[in-house]
Formats: C-alpha cells, sequence, structure tokens
C-alpha cells in the first residue's frame, strides 16, 4: 500500500500488515469508505493453489489501526473479481465474489456468491447465490445499470462461455440475455489517430453488417474482462469487454467455434483436457496439441496412435471414442475484443479497431483522457506464460483508444499517447492523483513493476465528488452527466469494481469541452436530480 502525498509522489506504508508474506496469491482489491469504523481494503485471495480446500474467498483490513478486520465465508472456487454494488436500492452495498476456477477442474465452471452487509460483516446471501451456481469461470464483473431503472445489473466476463448479465428484479437476481446485432468495424487511421472512420463491408468472424447474432448467451468467447461506459453519448451504458485477440494461434468463428473438451480422460481421477480445431480439408474436428505432450497426460494416446504420422490423421471422434457422452464440451464463438452498444431492446457489437485486438485484453478503463468531452478507452494487454512449442503474446504496450462519440475508437500510438508498457499488463485503474483536473493511469504488470502515467497534455476537466448514503458514501453505482449550452454530455458511472480486478478512482473527472452549466446525478434506486454549476471550478460536490 502507497499512501498518496497531497500529488507529488507516493510514500510506501510501513505497517506490518503490509509488511507481512502472505499464504495465497490475492487477486482483486477494493477500497471501501463506511460511514463508521474508517476506511477498509477488500483483497480477494486465490486457492486454486491449494488444490480443493476451502479457504475465505476475501479478507477485510482496516486502515486506521492496520488489522484484519475479518474473513468472508470460505468457498470451493478460488476467487477471481470483486465488485460493490447496490443491488436493490437500499443505499447499503453488496458485494459480488466471482469465482474464476475450481481448483483442479479446469475448466468446469465455477460458483460465485453475493454478501450482503449485516451489522458491519458480509453475510452470504443464500437466494441469489444459488441464482451464481456454477455460473462460469469468471474473470471480470461490473455493476451497472444497463436498462436505466435505477437498479444495477451485475456484468461477468466468463471464459470458455458468454458475457452473462443479470438483472435486479428488487433485489433478486435474474438471468438476462438480451438480442445482439452486428455493427460493421470503424478502421481507424493509426498513425495520425484521426476520427475518420470507415466501414468494412465484411467480418471473418461475426458476419456481415447487422446480421442477427442471436442473444448475448451465443456470443461465447474467452472473455478476461468488461466495463461500461457511454461511447455515443446517448446517455445509456454501453459495455466493453476484453478477449483473447486475434493474434494467437486460436481461430474461432460462429460457424467453428474454437472447442475444448475437458474430462477424466486416463481414468485417474483427474481434469484432461483436450484442445481442438477444425480441419476444412477434412471438415472435421481435430485434436490441437501434439502427440507426445498429450501423451505425457494420457499415457494410452502413444498406444492407441503409435506414429507422429497417425496422430496427424487422428479426429476428435477417434481420439475419444466412446468417452464423448461424459466429457464436457466447451466453445468460444469469437476471440475478439469488442464493444457492446446499447440500443435499449438490443445490443449492437463493434469489434475494437485492428491494433486493439494484436494482443489479450485484460485491465479495461474507461476516461475521458484527452478531455475533448468523449469517452476514451486504455486496455492493458499481453500474456506470456505458454509452453516450450508456443510463442507468447506479446505485441501490446498498452493501448489507448480515442473514442469519436459515435461509439467509434481511433488507435492512439505509444509515442504519442506515452504509455509504453512491455510486460504482462494486467489490473488498469484512472485516478487524478494529483488533482489538476486530467485522468491519471495506474497499470500493474505480473512480476514486473507498476506503472504510474501522470496525464500533462489533456484539456482539464471538472472533478465530481458524490457524497452518497451512510451505507454508500462515495455514491457508488450513481450515474453523473454534465450538461452544456449546446447539449449533454455523456454518461459516467461510478464503480467500485470494475474491468479486471480493480477499482478506478469514486472521484471522476469529466470532460469539459466548453463550461458547463449543470450536473445531472441518477442515485441507485432511480431518483434522478439536477444541480446547477453557476460558477465552474475545478471540482463540485453532489449531495443527495
Amino acid at each position: 500500500m502507497f499512501r498518496n502525498q497531497k500529488g507529488k509522489a507516493f510514500l510506501r506504508d510501513t505497517n506490518a500488515l503490509f509488511g507481512a508474506t502472505i499464504a495465497r496469491d490475492q487477486t482483486a482489491v477494493l477500497g471501501l469508505r463506511r460511514a463508521s469504523g474508517g476506511p477498509a481494503i477488500l483483497a480477494g485471495a486465490a486457492s486454486y493453489e491449494q488444490g480443493g480446500a476451502e479457504a475465505p474467498c476475501a479478507y477485510q483490513y482496516e486502515l486506521k489501526i492496520g488489522e484484519l478486520e475479518h474473513a468472508l465465508p470460505r468457498q470451493a472456487a478460488s476467487l477471481g473479481p470483486l465488485a460493490l454494488g447496490d443491488v436493490d436500492g437500499d443505499g447499503v452495498l453488496e458485494l459480488f465474489a466471482g469465482g474464476q476456477v475450481v481448483p483442479g477442474h479446469y475448466p468446469s465452471p465455477a460458483s460465485s456468491q453475493l454478501f450482503r452487509q449485516v451489522e458491519g460483516r458480509w453475510s452470504l446471501d443464500a437466494e441469489n447465490t444459488r441464482t451464481l451456481t456454477n455460473v462460469g469461470l469468471v474473470n471480470g464483473a461490473v455493476w451497472s445499470d444497463l436498462d436505466g431503472d435505477g437498479l444495477p445489473e451485475i456484468l461477468l466476463a466468463c471464459e470458455w462461455g458468454p458475457l452473462k448479465i443479470f438483472r435486479s428484479d428488487r433485489g433478486k437476481l435474474t438471468s438476462w440475455s438480451p438480442k445482439l446485432t452486428l455493427k460493421s468495424t470503424a478502421n481507424a487511421n493509426t498513425q495520425h489517430a484521426t476520427r475518420n472512420t470507415q466501414h468494412e463491408p465484411r467480418n471473418p468472424e461475426l458476419g456481415t453488417r447487422n446480421s442477427k447474432l442471436g442473444t448475448l448467451s451465443q456470443l461465447s468467447g474467452l472473455w478476461q474482462s468488461v466495463t461500461t461506459g457511454d461511447f455515443d453519448g446517448d446517455g445509456q451504458l454501453d459495455i466493453v469487454a476484453g478477449n483473447w485477440g486475434l493474434n494467437s494461434p486460436w481461430r474461432a468463428s460462429l460457424e467453428r467455434p474454437l472447442t475444448l473438451f475437458s474430462g477424466d480422460l486416463a481414468g485417474r481421477d483427474a481434469t484432461d483436457i483436450l484442445e481442438c480445431e477444425f480441419d476444412s480439408q477434412r471438415s472435421q474436428l481435430v485434436p490441437r496439441p501434439l502427440r507426445d505432450a498429450l501423451a505425457t497426460a494420457v499415457p494410452w494416446i502413444a498406444e492407441r496412435f503409435p506414429t507422429h504420422a497417425a496422430w496427424s490423421r487422428a479426429t476428435v471422434a477417434e481420439v475419444v471414442g466412446d468417452r464423448r457422452d461424459k466429457l464436457l464440451e466447451l466453445n468460444a464463438a469469437t476471440l475478439a475484443s469488442a464493444v457492446l452498444l446499447n440500443r435499449k431492446d438490443h445490443f449492437e457489437v463493434v469489434l475494437l479497431p485492428t491494433e486493439a485486438q494484436f494482443a489479450p485484453t485484460f485491465g479495461v478503463c474507461v476516461s475521458d483522457f484527452d478531455g475533448d468531452g468523449f469517452e476514451d478507452i486504455f486496455l492493458a494487454q499481453n500474456f506470456f506464460a505458454f509452453r516450450s512449442e508456443e510463442s507468447r503474446l506479446d505485441a501490446s504496450r498498452g493501448l489507448l483508444l480515442r473514442g469519436d462519440g459515435k461509439g467509434g475508437f481511433a488507435p492512439v500510438p505509444g509515442e504519442l499517447s506515452g504509455i509504453k508498457v512491455y510486460g504482462e499488463q494486467r489490473g488498469a485503474a484512472v485516478s487524478d492523483f494529483d488533482q489538476d483536473g486530467r485522468a491519471d493511469l495506474v497499470v500493474t504488470q505480473n512480476g514486473a513493476a507498476t506503472k504510474l502515467f501522470r496525464n500533462t497534455r489533456a484539456r482539464p476537466g471538472l472533478r465530481v465528488r458524490v457524497a452518497g448514503p451512510p451505507g454508500n458514501p462515495d455514491g457508488v453505482g450513481a450515474v453523473l452527466r454534465l450538461k452544456f449550452p449546446r447539449g449533454w454530455g455523456p454518461a459516467r458511472e461510478l464503480h467500485a469494481g470494475s474491468g479486471y480486478w480493480s477499482q478506478d478512482s469514486a472521484c471522476a473527472v469529466l470532460g469539459t469541452p466548453e463550461p458547463p452549466v449543470a450536473i445531472q446525478v441518477t442515485w441507485p434506486g432511480g431518483r434522478r436530480i439536477e444541480q446547477a454549476i453557476r460558477q465552474p471550478g475545478s471540482e463540485v460536490l453532489v449531495k443527495p
């Protein structure tokens, strides 16, 4: 933990709590400000290295006294994301804890959990947790009011599955799979990061423009992260989701999805994995792994296919034989990172520019980084941990995408953005840490230093703080929107947990291409207020 020294430096906290060796990998981290008891940190804890042993999914730390307050209830799945949201609009935050993997049983679906605050402690919401049983391999989560009813939906990014949305019906979660259509892909000039776009007639993965993609539940992928923002300025929250990208050895499409079989192939009460690919010449699904690599875990492969030539001719049907009915089959129909524009009764899918598909996307942040009044996106990318016979996916230095206010994006080269991170980027978050009205960026790396980027070129915007009720003092879930003489700016929702295991600052920086005249706030629960801005300054506080 590092404490902000008035925007000039960060000083590492010397409390013994933060110097102790932690027994398990930590995952998501959230800051929680409470009406009583002071600020706290919620930190998720992975359990995949402990095998099947159940362990607390997260811990809550009291910052004022530097002590562990309590551990959250145990769960079988190893935890991935955490996200806070007011699911029933009562002014008190609930906690979503996403199950990322069942230890020792990847890729079997994991269960997630929902917790409510009871007398200052987290208590399991049994009914909603049943709804989240075996929901999938959840890598990212965010609470967001997608349908505009004042209550947030929980939006999940699932690996070997689709993006999943659960609506809140007076606090009860119900599955929602809206219809999808495909919007033509925006192709921008990379060198100058212009806003000029042209429409490509066909997308090889998803079909032609305005193709009916079915519903959200059919758009499976290797989704890693998710958050929301108003990318076309219509006041409705759109979705941006990070996927595996289109620069890997794997290929996927709606017609020929990437396929994986898992189960006990070797008869040793363990989960084996068979990766598959489609052989277009034979019109057959064939195994992808090298023969010797698979035979190490499944010895009978070498007996049934004694030569590499025999293995090269094998189909999946021949390999699994009568075991197929006992195996779990999973598919990924697209590997592209994408934006889903909210059209009230459906979502319009827009693939992110080619440069965004060069590497897997983990952290995703939404902010107006240049201060022009349009929402931009930052992607934290790269993945290195592959078998020796495969190349690592390292083609990204972190990518800033400049929004055009119409749902399109142009990649900004690192020479212009100043963002150059060469390692395995993971979590990322936005905060105006030096309070100059510009959105700054922090990017973590797996096995390398965390990078902090100070924004020095943007047009300064308006810093907005929200004073919420005692159970939600930072106004998590509030939707902010500035009013200008010529119309409304984009909506910005306050999140506590989004992207990939990260949390943006509770103080939002809204772009001001011209002086605003008012700010509109829609509170969790649906109540909407409008507050005049008579003397434009650098910061405004909005109260209920």
